[in-house]
């Protein structure tokens, strides 16, 4: 399951930046403690960024960059 969502914020957008602002905080962390409060749960500590980044980069480069195969006639 890929934890990942993307929404529209609208009109809240506006709210949204000024209590992160104020509050020295992300969109992702105040979405996060709004659904823990409203779910009842703990609200999880995500660490930033991707931890595989450098694993995924490197794999990604040595597709890329491999040698071509020449073609047989």
């Amino acid at each position: 399951m890929n934890d990942r969502i993307t929404f529209r914020l609208g009109p809240l957008a506006g709210p949204m930046a000024a209590y992160c602002e104020k509050h020295g905080t992300t969109p992702s962390e105040a979405i996060r403690l709004a659904l823990s409060r409203l779910l009842r749960v703990e609200a999880p500590e995500m660490p930033p960024g991707n931890p595989a980044i450098g694993e995924q980069a490197e794999a990604g480069a040595a597709a890329r960059w491999k040698p071509k195969r020449k073609r047989r006639k």
